[in-house]
């Protein structure tokens, strides 16, 4: 009982870090998918914690079932072969764009609190992202197992904090909700069909901690359901402080150290393992992905992929998220609904 509880909280662990990254952890996605939407914020985030708990059950329950031991496995018997190359591509892509843009975050936030070059900063985290590549892909789902646990409490203890904490005058700055859209649904569907890229090709890896159905069912829906708690949490927050966190790189800091300098440094400690996780889980992926089809050796490989990423990675975090992200949500609508359709034939059969 305790094995099981145990690969269910792992399987669980894994899947909430791939999505709580730089963008969610520091509140930009939030701020960018569900704030600006007013009330309908919040439904946007009850749907896509819903749609990530039913793929999480999903893609767990086929990979269980199916004995798939990797995302090609998975994904051509999906979509067909014409359809599963488009999305090898976007799926390529999209590894490489993530592992920038985390990268970006980190050296950001390195640069400012240690007073070095944004460039400097970045050839620091590109190389200790090379030394976990290289360590492989059990030093990387042991770090998502320690260091999951810390962001999650983390996040909530920041966020419930501000929220006990507030002034309530802080609430006359939320005037501009109002003209707002509220296409909040298809807002939804984006924020988790971009994240569903990389977490279905992680989750397609997860078969020897799937001893039985429940861990695959129990580890899927519980990593939906935590990842929808914690962004009520972070949302509520924004809430609270916007159009300010409009303006910031990192809402939730910016929130914070209005609140508390001392919360605002443990919580950017916070935010760089969020980020770090989620560079190095998109980063390995797309190391695997290329290696798969060149077939250099991984010592070679490694270093040049690091170095490759660095000039996207100066183009700066925040421009990253706004543009890079929506267009591979539209990209990866497509997979997302097959996915969905293949979860109803699950719960009827």
């Amino acid at each position: 009982m305790f094995e099981e509880a145990k690969n269910i909280f792992k399987v669980a662990s894994i899947y909430i870090a791939t999505i709580v990254g730089a963008g969610f952890a520091s509140g930009r996605e939030i701020v960018q998918f569900f704030t600006s939407y007013y009330r309908g914020g919040f439904y946007g985030i009850l749907l896509t914690g819903v749609l990530f708990a039913f793929i999480g059950y999903t893609v767990l329950n086929k990979v269980y079932l199916e004995r798939i031991q990797n995302y090609e496995e998975f994904l051509f018997p999906t979509v067909g072969w014409v359809l599963g190359w488009v999305m090898e591509i976007i799926v390529t892509l999209f590894m490489a764009s993530v592992f920038c843009i985390m990268v970006s975050g980190v050296a950001s936030i390195i640069a400012d609190k240690i007073n070095i070059s944004f460039y400097y900063a970045i050839l620091l985290v590109a190389f200790i992202c090379m030394i976990f590549f290289l360590i492989g892909v059990k030093g990387i789902v042991s770090l998502s197992t320690i260091v999951t646990p810390i962001l999650i409490i983390g996040i909530l203890t920041i966020g419930i904090y501000i929220i006990l904490s507030r002034d309530a005058s802080v609430f006359n700055i939320s005037g501009g909700f109002k003209s707002m859209t509220h296409n909040w649904v298809l807002s939804s569907f984006l924020y988790t069909s971009y994240n569903s890229i990389i977490s279905v090709v992680v989750m397609c890896s997860l078969l020897p901690y799937l001893k039985t159905k429940k861990i695959a069912t129990l580890g899927g829906i519980l990593g939906g359901a935590i990842l929808s708690i914690i962004a009520i949490v972070l949302n509520y927050v924004l809430y609270i402080f916007y159009p300010y966190v409009m303006s910031t790189e990192f809402p939730v800091i910016g929130v914070v150290d209005m609140c508390s300098r001392i919360m605002g440094s443990i919580y950017r400690i916070v935010l760089l393992l969020a980020m770090f996780i989620c560079a190095i889980t998109a980063g390995y992926g797309f190391i695997e992905r290329v290696r798969g089809k060149i077939k250099l050796n991984k010592k070679i490989l490694i270093p040049i992929i690091c170095c490759l990423t660095m000039p996207l990675s100066s183009v700066g975090f925040s421009s990253l998220v706004a543009n890079i992200y929506p267009v591979f949500g539209y990209a990866g609508m497509f997979m997302v609904f097959v996915i969905l359709i293949h979860g109803f034939k699950l719960i009827k059969n």
